[in-house]
């Protein structure tokens, strides 16, 4: 979205840089529309060797994976808000957290159901075995970044056990 008008005044904004930033500013009452990112959370769940992926049922990215989750709520924290979306999207709680942060708070959480379905803005959900995530087809490139990054870490993971083996060979080093 692109904010051509003043919020506050209703004069046409021009492009002013601030702090080496190009931003919109508005000339007559110098508001300025600092264009931040929304604040989104997602799940990542693991049941046994299998990961949880929704397919998005709307645009962006209609059709594509993702994880289950969504947007925040003006005053909503992000635990709280990760619990609404799951409730709306595959209608089911959710206990944890397990997380960390990037620009989407992520968190590792345990639903407390079996019986999910999809809704809302799910059209599709679907138990993957975590060494067949289709990367390729997963909706956001920051989605992408931070599954292969914390799968790569999961205990049990394809990588974790890679890692272990390789830790447990005997070192053939001349002394």
């Amino acid at each position: 979205m692109t904010v051509r008008f003043c919020l506050v005044c209703g004069a046409r904004l021009t492009i002013a840089v601030e702090e080496g930033r190009r931003r919109r500013r508005c000339p007559r009452c110098g508001w300025t529309y600092y264009a931040n990112p929304v604040p989104a959370t997602a799940a990542v769940i693991i049941e046994g060797r299998r990961l949880l992926l929704g397919r998005r049922a709307r645009p962006p990215y209609a059709q594509a994976w993702d994880l289950p989750g969504g947007f925040l709520e003006a005053g909503e924290l992000p635990f709280a808000g990760l619990r609404r979306e799951l409730r709306e999207g595959i209608g089911v709680g959710v206990y944890g957290p397990n997380g960390f942060t990037v620009l989407t708070a992520v968190y590792r959480v345990h639903p407390t159901s079996r019986h999910m379905r999809a809704a809302d803005d799910v059209s599709e959900l679907r138990w993957l075995p975590l060494d067949k995530i289709p990367y390729r087809h997963i909706a956001f490139p920051a989605v992408r970044k931070v599954l292969r990054h914390y799968l790569a870490r999961c205990p049990n993971s394809r990588a974790d056990r890679r890692a272990r083996r390789l830790n447990a060979r005997p070192s053939h080093r001349a002394s």
